[in-house]
């Protein structure tokens, strides 16, 4: 009876709805073409929408365009929290309505100097000094801008020192001499022309150093009168009349500077005595 009851109890039979279990199909090869081309569709746009960015924020900056007020610029005062100096226009307000106001030119200058423009801020910083012509703090600060201004100066030079040797150099083909045609070209008009420029160019540049240095001079000869007592002003004096060629002024400031400056008089004087074996 037990064997009847057991065949008599039917067995679950399995859902017919459920789906048998089966391995991940692979996709086709057509279908990996669609699904890629739908990705790349799809990514396209978002592309498209970040060229369109940059773009904008390209000329929203004014990135490339010249602008003072650059990207860096504004990069630069987002991390260190704004600018808490006077702007250039201003305080170039100030100098117009008032040409008198010596703070407002040195101001003027210090903005100018925050965007790097050396030329306009020791312009700024010497109508400065000559409205406080006893200013020491403001002639030393003039006297390192010019200096500064004839150390960037000096790239100019060497620049227009390799150019000019570029426009000088000779060709790498040559006709000769003896032919027709090298007798033809034997003096090209568009190389001369080239050549008369690099060496104008050069001789400019050279001129603007040499004013450049004369002026730093000047500027520390008048700071020496005011601290005369000062060793680091006759040593940057020296320093500078030395770049500038000018051999003169830097003996003379090294022995003003031997005589402050006991401790290290013995190599002053030694230095002294090689400019003046060169002379």
């Amino acid at each position: 009876m037990a064997r009847a009851a057991t065949k008599g109890r039917k067995r679950p039979q399995p859902d017919a709805r459920r789906p048998a279990k089966r391995g991940r199909r692979q996709l086709s090869a057509a279908e990996q073409t669609l699904f890629f081309s739908r990705i790349r569709r799809q990514a396209k746009w978002v592309f498209v929408f970040l060229a369109v960015v940059f773009a904008g924020g390209f000329v929203f900056f004014g990135v490339g365009s010249g602008n003072n007020s650059s990207l860096g610029d504004l990069f630069n005062n987002l991390f260190k929290g704004g600018s808490s100096g006077p702007s250039i226009s201003s305080s170039l307000k100030k100098t117009q309505q008032n040409p008198a106001d010596a703070k407002a030119w040195h101001d003027l200058a210090t903005a100018y100097q925050d965007k790097q423009r050396t030329q306009e801020a020791v312009s700024a910083l010497t109508t400065y000094t000559s409205l406080r012509p006893k200013d020491a703090k403001g002639l030393a600060e003039l006297a390192a801008l010019e200096r500064t201004q004839a150390q960037d100066l000096q790239q100019n030079v060497y620049v227009a020192q390799v150019v000019q040797q570029d426009a000088g150099a000779p060709a790498t083909f040559a006709l000769p001499s003896n032919s027709p045609f090298g007798k033809a070209f034997a003096h090209d008009p568009v190389a001369e022309a080239w050549q008369n420029t690099t060496t104008s160019r050069t001789s400019d540049a050279s001129v603007q150093v040499q004013s450049a240095y004369a002026a730093a001079i000047g500027t520390y000869q008048r700071l020496a009168a005011l601290r005369p007592n000062d060793a680091s002003v006759q040593l940057d004096l020296a320093t500078t009349a030395e770049s500038a060629g000018n051999t003169t002024v830097e003996i003379a400031a090294l022995k003003r500077a031997a005589k402050l400056l006991p401790d290290q008089a013995t190599q002053i004087r030694a230095k002294i005595k090689t400019l003046q074996g060169h002379k």
